[in-house]
């Protein structure tokens, strides 16, 4: 019994240990305690595998690399604000644009540069998708029902009104709450 006890408490640090190590993160790895664990690109053999790595984000003026910054967050939903806060402290001035790719596109990221008055060039994650024949006449989406701002329902290809439910309130990684729309049910 007492070589149980022992062993609970040996795992018990153990696992206290790497609570404290990962802090915020869902996992580190062991031989570098400040890489987390990412899903990396399809390799040759197609072996998509969860390696140890950081997510590395490069700021570009006019084809010159002028920021870079290294982080634990494994999407780059969560990297947008954190970069454009620490440039702010190293730079003498704000970016009025910014140009990013699908990776960057969250709520929390369109709010911060509107209340930061920047122009935000995000590309759609959605983008191609949308632009495809079957996403188009797809009658279940909500993006191809017409709509009635007043009442704020929407109309479906049967002719019945489709209202919304509720708001639903969300906290992000980053502490951001976002209101989303509850499923739409037939009125």
């Amino acid at each position: 019994m007492l070589e149980q006890v022992d062993e609970v408490i040996r795992r018990l640090k153990k696992y206290t240990k790497y609570l404290h190590i990962a802090g915020k993160r869902n996992s580190f790895s062991k031989t570098d305690h400040d890489a987390t664990f990412m899903r990396m690109k399809e390799d040759a053999m197609k072996n998509g595998q969860l390696k140890p790595a950081y997510n590395i984000q490069f700021g570009v003026d006019a084809e010159y690399v002028v920021w870079i910054t290294t982080g634990p967050q494994p999407t780059d939903t969560t990297t947008l604000i954190p970069f454009l806060d620490e440039q702010k402290t190293f730079f003498p001035y704000q970016y009025n644009k910014v140009v990013a790719d699908s990776g960057y596109e969250s709520e929390e990221n369109y709010l911060y540069l509107e209340s930061h008055e920047q122009a935000g060039y995000i590309k759609p994650s959605n983008y191609e998708q949308s632009k495809t024949r079957k996403y188009k006449k797809d009658i279940g989406r909500r993006e191809n029902m017409p709509s009635d701002e007043m009442s704020n329902s929407y109309l479906c290809a049967n002719g019945k009104e489709i209202t919304r439910d509720g708001i639903r309130r969300v906290k992000s990684q980053n502490g951001h709450y976002g209101e989303y729309l509850h499923p739409l049910k037939v009125a």
